[in-house]
C-alpha cells in the first residue's frame, strides 16, 4: 500500500492527474516525490505537497482534510484508491476500471465520462454528478456510483449507460436528458425530474417535488425486474432499494419520444 498525505491546504485547486495506483505501484519514494503535479496550472513536485510512504501492492491512499484536489482517479483502470477526506471536483472522471473510494464529500462533475469500475462515496456529492460536460454529448457511459449523502442538481444528465445509487436526495433536474441507464435515489429529488429524459429508469423511494407535464401518469404497475436491481444493489449500497416488486411509473418525457420512464416505489 501506497500512501500519501496531505502536508497542508494548498492555495489553489490541485489537478491529480497521473496520481494512480497503477502509475506509482513499484516506484521508489524518490521517484514519486519527483513527479509534478499542477497547483493553478503551475507545476509543483508531488513531494512539496504531501509526505509519500512507498508499499508494494496496487492499494493507494490519500490522506487530506481539504477538498482541493480534483481529478481523483481520472482515467483509473485497475486497483483501489482510496481518500481518507474530502475530495475536489472532477473525481473518477473517464473512471474505466478498479475502484475508488471516497471517505468524505466530493466535489461537483463527479464520474464524468466514466466508463467502469466502482465509485463509493461516503459523503454528498456536488451538481452534475455522472452528467456530460459542456461540450461532451454524453455523461456517464459505464460502471457503478453508490452515494450514500445526498447528491445535487442534474444528478445523470445525459447519462448513456451504467447505475447510480444515492442513498439520500438528489436536488433539481434529476435524471433531466437521461439517454439510458438506471438511477436510484432513495430520497426523491426535487423539481423537473426526468426532464428531457428519452430512454432509461429514474427510481425514487418518495415522489420527486414535480414531474414535467409531458409525461404519462401508467398507474400502478408490477416489475419483475425490480426484485433484481434489489439484490444488486444490496451488494453494494445495502439498504438503498426496498425489496418491492411494484411502482408508480410515469411514462415520458413524451416531448423526446417517451421511451423512458419515472418509477416511484410503493
Amino acid at each position: 500500500m501506497i500512501t500519501l498525505t496531505l502536508r497542508t491546504a494548498p492555495d489553489g485547486r490541485v489537478d491529480m492527474t497521473g496520481v494512480l495506483p497503477e502509475t506509482l505501484a513499484g516506484r521508489a519514494a524518490s521517484d514519486i516525490t519527483a513527479q509534478f503535479l499542477r497547483v493553478d496550472g503551475n507545476p509543483v513536485a508531488l513531494g512539496d505537497l504531501f509526505e509519500v510512504a512507498p508499499g508494494e501492492g496496487d492499494v493507494l491512499v490519500i490522506r487530506t482534510d481539504c477538498d482541493r484536489l480534483d481529478c481523483l482517479g481520472k482515467g483509473m483502470t485497475a486497483g483501489t484508491l482510496r481518500v481518507e477526506g474530502l475530495a475536489g471536483h472532477y473525481v473518477g472522471q473517464d473512471l474505466r476500471g478498479g475502484k475508488l473510494e471516497i471517505q468524505g464529500d466530493a466535489g461537483d462533475y463527479v464520474a464524468n465520462g466514466m466508463k467502469g469500475g466502482l465509485l463509493r462515496i461516503h459523503g454528498n456529492a456536488g451538481d452534475w454528478l455522472g452528467a456530460a460536460l459542456v461540450g461532451d454529448r454524453t455523461g456517464m457511459a459505464g460502471g457503478v456510483v453508490a452515494v450514500d449523502g445526498d447528491a445535487g442538481d442534474r444528478l445523470g444528465d445525459r447519462m448513456r449507460r451504467g447505475l447510480i445509487l444515492v442513498r439520500g436526495k438528489a436536488g433539481d433536474a434529476c435524471g433531466a436528458r437521461l439517454l439510458a441507464g438506471t438511477i436510484v435515489v432513495a430520497g426523491g429529488c426535487g423539481g423537473l425530474s426526468g426532464f428531457g429524459l428519452r430512454r432509461g429508469s429514474l427510481i425514487l423511494g418518495r415522489m420527486p417535488e414535480s414531474i414535467p407535464a409531458t409525461f404519462n401518469d401508467a398507474g400502478v404497475v408490477e416489475l419483475s425486474y425490480l426484485g433484481l436491481l434489489h439484490r444488486h444493489a444490496e451488494s453494494i449500497l445495502p439498504g438503498v432499494f426496498p425489496p418491492v416488486s411494484s411502482a408508480r411509473r410515469y411514462m415520458g418525457d413524451l416531448a423526446f419520444g417517451g421511451k423512458g420512464e419515472i418509477l416511484v416505489l410503493v
